[in-house]
């Protein structure tokens, strides 16, 4: 274990009514084995109370030992959001790293992609019948990246490694990331620090990551998303369930807020045992989305 925890929680956070949020919590199995367990994985804390901000922090703070805790949701806002000044002084001369970061490396992966995607596409004619409109007005708009809408981590995931963290990017600036920003800033009071001991996680990158785009997509989308997702959790080799779990197996397979929470959890747990570190560049200011590094 590269880090030292031996407590991972993940969060699916939903609505600020806590009744779309779930929790997992994992433990190192006992010294002498391998692995990770689940402990718990719930919908309502205690199977009563939904997940409000006040018993999130107050279920933490129950922890024996202090926990890795990962929350799928946004965890930061993009930069124009945050940004303090009365007057915008304009991309050509806004001096903050992730503004100047989106509007050149961040622009030119994705026109990158563009370009990839349009000569693919192109060399493909029948698509154009199937479709009713030629290959090439299918993307005929290059993509633009925009710092009040785009940070830099989700662009580099989708651009650079082709994972989609989101069901699309710019989603963070929605309810759920006004949640996940308000819910970092109240963690950061009760000693959590982003990158640290607290990470923004994407149960779908971490699944695409893992295996790929298919099961990514089809854990929530198929025809039958709960033998996707129990062919999910039979591959991760190193998680079982505890006795003492009860039901959690059943609602992980049942609810995909569970299954996010789990995967959240076991995100962490992977954050920790591998040591995973931060890119370098903006990323530690503008926020990171931590997934498992690519295969080789």
């Amino acid at each position: 274990m590269e880090r030292p925890f031996s407590t991972f929680i993940g969060i699916d956070l939903g609505g600020a009514r806590g009744k779309t949020t779930a929790v997992a919590k994992l433990a190192l199995a006992p010294r002498g084995e391998t692995g990770v367990a689940v402990q718990e994985v719930q919908t309502r804390h205690n199977g009563v109370e939904p997940w409000h901000d006040a018993v999130l922090v107050s279920y933490l703070r129950e922890q024996p030992s202090r926990a890795a805790l990962a929350i799928n949701a946004p965890l930061t806002v993009p930069a124009c959001v945050r940004c303090v000044l009365a007057e915008c002084p304009g991309k050509e001369t806004c001096a903050v790293p992730a503004v100047q970061w989106l509007y050149s490396e961040g622009q030119a992966l994705a026109e990158e992609a563009f370009a990839s995607d349009y000569d693919r596409i192109a060399a493909i004619p029948s698509a154009s019948a199937y479709h009713g409109f030629s290959s090439g007005r299918a993307l005929k708009t290059k993509p633009r990246v925009e710092p009040y809408l785009h940070r830099a981590a989700e662009v580099a995931l989708h651009y650079q490694r082709g994972v989609l963290p989101r069901d699309a990017l710019g989603l963070g600036t929605g309810p759920i990331a006004a949640r996940g920003v308000h819910l970092r800033r109240l963690l950061a009071s009760h000693g959590y620090t982003l990158h640290e001991d607290l990470l923004e996680v994407s149960s779908r990158a971490t699944v695409h990551a893992l295996f790929d785009a298919d099961k990514a997509r089809g854990y929530k989308r198929d025809a039958d998303p709960w033998q996707t997702r129990a062919d999910i959790v039979e591959q991760l080799g190193d998680l079982y369930f505890a006795p003492s779990s009860r039901l959690s197996k059943e609602e992980v397979l049942r609810n995909d807020h569970c299954f996010e929470a789990l995967l959240s959890a076991y995100t962490a747990y992977l954050w920790a045992r591998d040591g995973w570190r931060l890119p370098p560049g903006v990323f530690d200011d503008d926020g990171w989305i931590w997934v498992p590094p690519e295969r080789a």
